[in-house]
């Protein structure tokens, strides 16, 4: 788990979560002072940004090199749909994970899936994503690659789903 020093961490390998399958992909950190709201629990525009974060270390997770310029010119994957379901309130200082896999692989577009789990086992939200890729310089969809696919099936098993449609 988090120490006050560090932001988050990572870790890999499956874990089952008891009603929504194996995660390959967690990130932990906790709730700090700037994440809640005059209630004093986590403002639910937050959520949004600890699954960003998740995401984004799914794909340093994957061996996809990240830097400032990877999501603008290199690989552009952009949000089209996201839904949470906000189970539980998170506080101040609840340390939590983010657990994230990859469900489905179309053409141009793949799904996330995440469980926001209290560490105490408690669910605070569950959510899921599509994103689409992006040409960066037409800014169409465009089909993902066959090397991301392989890295998406390396590290998720047959647990996906891919299809061209």
């Amino acid at each position: 788990m988090s120490s006050d020093k560090e932001e988050a961490t990572i870790d890999r390998g499956p874990i089952t979560i008891e009603g929504f399958g194996t995660f390959n992909h967690r990130l932990h950190s906790r709730v700090r002072s700037y994440d809640v709201d005059r209630q004093g629990i986590v403002h639910n525009a937050i959520y949004l940004y600890w699954l960003e974060a998740a995401r984004i270390e799914y794909f340093r997770d994957l061996g996809v090199p990240i830097d400032r310029q990877s999501f603008v010119t290199k690989h552009r994957f952009v949000v089209v749909t996201t839904e949470i379901e906000y189970v539980q309130p998170g506080q101040f200082d609840d340390p939590y994970t983010v657990f994230t896999r990859v469900s489905f692989v179309k053409n141009s577009s793949f799904g996330f899936e995440h469980v926001i789990q209290h560490q105490n086992g408690t669910i605070l939200a569950t959510a899921k994503a599509v994103l689409v890729h992006l040409n960066p310089a037409t800014q169409q969809p465009e089909r993902i690659t066959d090397s991301y696919r392989s890295l998406i099936k390396e590290f998720e098993g047959d647990s996906v789903n891919f299809t061209d449609s």
